[in-house]
């Protein structure tokens, strides 16, 4: 199956960016490294599709993490990724076969920066629909005038941006609002429709039917699952254990399985490499 990709695309006339994610190949990737339920491709279109969206907004060498620490009910999702387009993710507990409509409890990014401090944002939930989770990071936290939209036949996900003003092109009479991005959306629905229905996007297609509607392509990278652990990680994060901790880990045998919570991978982890 081809990849998975995020393209951008400019229309500079009112300053709006759309984006595309054709998750397609991602999504049959998580579901078969995550067997977490016949619930689990829908809630992975709301979470994954949804926050890989954020790429668009990293610089080289950046990368970023989603974590939805809910409350009620308990619930762990992390998603990682970078500029380059690698992501990795992890939902906790695994044995979840319905998912929450709702979430309490506080959803954090955490950006990456090369060789600078981390920056880390919060934002609470209280009983927020699932699906409205990303956009609130991207409005609160990350603050961007931006808006993500799914549909629930297709297997992309999409991403409305409006420009700051100095970068709209269309001069604007008495400093009015061009357009809002619903309005934009509505203006474009056809063409976001056509995008929906598109069973697998082939990116000349996607740039002529998109250019139609006075869009620019700008560019477009792979999005892929890629895990970085190996049995060096795993025994390395042993190590920093204390001898008890170890003894007890270990519990007299010479090695132990150890499994990345990420990609499901096993390593067989030998105790005198700790030492």
């Amino acid at each position: 199956m081809k990849e998975s990709r995020l393209y951008s695309f400019l229309e500079n006339d009112l300053g709006f960016n759309l984006h595309v994610l054709d998750g397609s190949k991602l999504l049959k990737d998580l579901t078969q490294i995550h067997n977490i339920g016949p619930n689990a491709l829908k809630y992975y279109k709301e979470t994954v599709l949804s926050a890989l969206h954020m790429i668009t907004f990293l610089k080289p060498g950046e990368s970023l993490g989603v974590y939805i620490d809910s409350e009620e009910p308990y619930f762990r999702f992390k998603v990682e990724m970078n500029h380059s387009g690698s992501m990795r993710t992890l939902l906790l507990p695994e044995e979840f076969e319905s998912f929450p409509q709702t979430l309490s409890g506080v959803a954090r990014i955490s950006k990456i920066y090369n060789q600078k401090q981390p920056y880390t944002s919060i934002v609470q939930m209280s009983s927020d629909p699932t699906s409205d989770i990303l956009n609130n990071i991207l409005k609160d936290s990350y603050q961007t005038n931006s808006k993500i939209y799914l549909d629930d036949n297709s297997e992309h996900a999409i991403m409305i941006t409006k420009l700051p003003r100095k970068e709209i092109k269309k001069v604007v009479e008495d400093d009015l609002e061009i357009s809002t991005i619903e309005e934009f959306k509505k203006n474009n629905s056809q063409l976001i429709s056509d995008i929906f229905n598109t069973k697998k996007i082939e990116l000349q297609e996607l740039v002529e039917r998109v250019e139609k509607e006075n869009f620019l392509y700008l560019h477009s990278k792979e999005v892929k699952f890629d895990c970085p652990c190996s049995l060096d990680r795993m025994t390395q994060n042993l190590m920093t254990l204390n001898q008890k901790d170890k003894d007890d880990v270990f519990d007299g045998k010479d090695s132990i399985e150890v499994r990345c919570d990420y990609c499901n991978t096993i390593y067989d982890v030998k105790k005198a490499l700790l030492n």
